[in-house]
């Protein structure tokens, strides 16, 4: 960026080329921010990437974003870049989903995949999850917990983890976390929250190795299972969609940190509870 001052380095415009994604799109979340976007005429959130020893651009966060952008005609994209090594920047966990599908209809499709294996429990543990080919437990409202394992390669797992994911994707999702282990009354209280749900399904956590291992093989994982936490992440930026217009990736640069440097931020050092 020549002798221009970078007062954010980590905000950065990037060709969208140069970005891999490690989770596969909502197509249809993709299209509706696409609608958004177009209308507002900003990108608010920038997604989050971090850069791999290729020198390309992993993408952790805003997979849904980064298509909104492409469907909308732009070559380009703000990003968020942070070190993936580096865990006083992002801490890596998973996501848990709270959605609604019948206790048989879970079980048939199970039963119809190769290398799964399934059990049932009257109760859930979260030490299930720390078996090295548990793929998920799904806890049924009132119904026990189901625990299904699944013996094969990485790249497998990840793709038979996939299909558990499909059977729900139509229906509603609310994605949950807890900070301590997931217990049996806590799994409970959520339920209580969303009468209308009727499953919660924990998953493993990844690692970042191997996150960026299945990037380098050319798999991705399902939609909404990483969280990444990371630290002084950039948000409500609220950049022109003009920027991303502007040919040369320098050039659009530099007219990002003169607009970042007329914004005024508020920094929240405390962890905060943002009710929606």
């Amino acid at each position: 960026m020549g002798s221009s001052p970078s007062f954010y380095p980590d905000l950065k415009i990037l060709p969208i080329t140069d970005i891999r994604l490690q989770e596969y799109v909502q197509k249809r979340r993709a299209g509706t921010l696409a609608e958004i976007m177009k209308k507002e005429g900003i990108l608010r959130h920038p997604p989050i990437v971090t850069q791999s020893l290729s020198g390309m651009y992993i993408q952790l966060d805003g997979a849904n974003r980064i298509t909104a952008i492409s469907v909308l005609g732009y070559s380009h994209c703000l990003v968020q870049e942070i070190d993936y090594s580096d865990p006083h920047q992002v801490h890596l966990t998973s996501w848990s989903h709270l959605t609604v599908v019948s206790k048989e209809q879970f079980l048939h499709v199970l039963r119809g995949m190769s290398c799964v294996t399934v059990r049932e429990h009257k109760t859930f543990s979260h030490r299930l999850l720390l078996r090295p080919d548990t793929l998920c437990v799904a806890v049924f409202a009132g119904d026990g917990a189901v625990e299904v394992r699944c013996k094969t390669s990485f790249a497998d797992f990840v793709s038979e983890m996939g299909k558990i994911v499909a059977i729900y994707e139509d229906k509603p999702v609310e994605r949950v976390f807890s900070e301590s282990p997931w217990t049996p009354e806590s799994i409970s209280v959520r339920f209580k929250r969303h009468p209308e749900l009727n499953v919660f399904i924990a998953f493993p956590t990844f690692s970042p190795q191997q996150v960026m291992t299945l990037v380098d093989r050319g798999a991705l994982l399902p939609a909404g299972l990483t969280r990444h936490v990371v630290y002084r992440r950039k948000l409500n930026v609220n950049m022109p969609l003009e920027y991303l217009a502007i040919p040369s990736v320098i050039e659009a640069n530099k007219k990002l940190q003169k607009f970042l440097q007329k914004r005024s931020i508020r920094l929240y050092e405390e962890p905060v509870m943002y009710f929606e």
